[in-house]
């Protein structure tokens, strides 16, 4: 089809040309961008962080123990679903040059439309032999009702990614808030007036995937998208995305597939104990890796675009996401059992050393994240597969070995250690790319230990009743914060002068 070159379409043709124009006339710096957008997605990530405990606290006590575990299946088919058919749209419009142009943005949406439909279809056939396979005849009708959220996903915006790519994060950042807040109520809201099941969570998967596709729609600037067909804008994007699917497939086997293998280990409850501590235990890494997807991401990819190196800024750059990941990270290891005495229920206790182990493990995912974004903003996203295969490989020796010493205990402990064979090859690989980050990962790993012994022996002064169990709380968080306080004051007095010369010049 040929290109529209309606007035509307050609001014959205030059967003990036007219950033960067702003940029050379004395507007907003690159840096400056990635140091608001870092601040609107922290900022947003941290109030959904609280929600996110706020409704593990909630539904914990709302929700059987089994809604959990199947809840934890189900995330499990549909991610593996949605990994195993991803070729890149989102990262395809952040990092190609043809990313601000209509015909490559409508390509992109109607490959996404048409990519929800074909997964929507195909976890419908896949519910049955699913519900056999897992012995949960439930799954038969939840699956292909929750598979309804892949086509909704489908049909959101372009403007999502565009947004993005300009790092304009202020409105997305609401925008994912607001979406977690409907979920949490719509589930709450089903939990007590419908029916305390699984199919509460289904519930607020459906109605917050409706919600953020019509506000990427609505409430996001730019030129809506229509269906579209341009054969060279499609190349460029499976060209692109051939190995980003290769990656995500193993991210699903790496990533997901520990619920898939520990439900045919434990009980169905005892599923449920270990995907909720798993959930606490992951959130810090999750929030990094959408900080590092929506900021470091497209600064890394504004710079090669531009013919600049890497080499110079990776370290500046990614050392602010690592100390927030050491400071969250070091409280989930020093303060396991705390956090989860705190939040969960009586008989949820042994999520506890869950939520420990797992987070030791979730640190080499924040470094590899790191690495693994540098290496997709160049071209290079062979290498980011290359990751995730050598943490398959870690899976397939550690946790049978772990299994075989310690049961499902050991299994845990086999998992969580397999993070470090998929940070090992990322670090080797963006050396070779002349991007070495291993002397600043040795150091912050150091760091991390120090900080996790420090709030560690804290959380085991005094009694063990639960009335010690808040004391312990603040003198871990003052332990493990006092301690990246010292390594990351400089960063601390930057956050602080930003703050105040933005808040000065509001009020000039």
């Amino acid at each position: 089809m040929a290109v529209d070159t309606t007035k509307e379409y050609e001014a959205s043709a030059e967003e990036d040309r007219d950033a960067a124009r702003a940029e050379g006339a004395g507007g907003p710096s690159l840096k400056s961008l990635a140091a608001r957008g870092a601040a609107w997605t922290m900022g947003a990530y941290a109030a959904g962080y609280m929600l996110r405990l706020a409704g593990t606290y909630t539904l914990t006590r709302l929700l059987p123990q089994s809604a959990f575990g199947l809840a934890g299946l189900i995330a499990a088919l549909m991610s593996g679903l949605q990994l195993f058919s991803d070729i890149g749209v989102g990262p395809s419009v952040v990092q190609n040059k043809r990313g601000n142009e209509p015909a490559f943005l409508n390509t992109a949406w109607t490959l996404s439309v048409g990519r929800g439909a074909a997964l929507w279809v195909i976890a419908s056939l896949l519910a049955w032999p699913f519900a056999v396979w897992n012995e949960q005849p439930q799954l038969a009708w939840l699956v292909p009702v929750a598979g309804l959220t892949s086509v909704v996903n489908g049909f959101a915006s372009m403007k999502v990614f565009t947004q993005n790519r300009q790092l304009r994060l202020g409105r997305l950042s609401a925008m994912e808030l607001g979406t977690q807040l409907v979920m949490l109520g719509v589930t709450v809201a089903w939990a007590t007036m419908v029916q305390a099941s699984v199919w509460a969570l289904v519930a607020g998967w459906l109605a917050g995937s409706v919600l953020k596709m019509t506000l990427s729609h609505a409430a996001l600037p730019g030129v809506g998208n229509r269906l579209w067909w341009d054969r060279e804008a499609a190349r460029s994007i499976v060209r692109f995305g051939r190995w980003i699917f290769l990656s995500t497939v193993l991210t699903f086997l790496v990533g997901q597939s520990d619920k898939l293998i520990f439900a045919k280990m434990i009980p169905m409850d005892v599923l449920g104990v270990y995907s909720v501590a798993a959930g606490l235990a992951l959130m810090p890494a999750t929030v990094l890796g959408s900080l590092a997807a929506q900021v470091v991401f497209p600064v890394y990819s504004r710079l090669h675009r531009e013919g600049r190196t890497l080499g110079s800024v990776f370290a500046q750059v990614r050392r602010p996401v690592l100390l927030a990941g050491g400071w969250m990270l070091g409280g989930m290891i020093a303060g396991g059992p705390t956090i989860v005495a705190i939040l969960l229920p009586a008989s949820y206790a042994p999520a506890g050393w869950i939520v420990q182990v797992l987070a030791a493990g979730s640190w080499f995912s924040v470094l590899e994240t790191t690495n693994g974004t540098a290496l997709l903003a160049t071209g290079k996203a062979n290498l980011v597969a290359m990751g995730s295969a050598g943490k398959l490989v870690g899976m397939v020796v550690l946790i049978p070995a772990g299994y075989a010493l310690g049961g499902f205990e050991g299994a845990v402990v086999g998992y969580a250690s397999s993070e470090i064979a998929r940070y090992a090859v990322s670090a080797v690989c963006v050396a070779r790319q002349g991007i070495a980050g291993w002397r600043q990962d040795g150091a912050l790993s150091f760091v991390l230990l120090g900080a996790s012994l420090v709030g560690w022996v804290g959380a085991g002064v005094g009694g063990t009743d639960r009335a010690w169990v808040w004391a312990h709380a603040g003198i871990v968080f003052a332990g493990v914060s006092a301690v990246w306080a010292v390594v990351g004051w400089r960063e601390l007095g930057a956050a602080r002068r930003w703050v105040s010369k933005r808040w000065a010049a509001r009020r000039g």
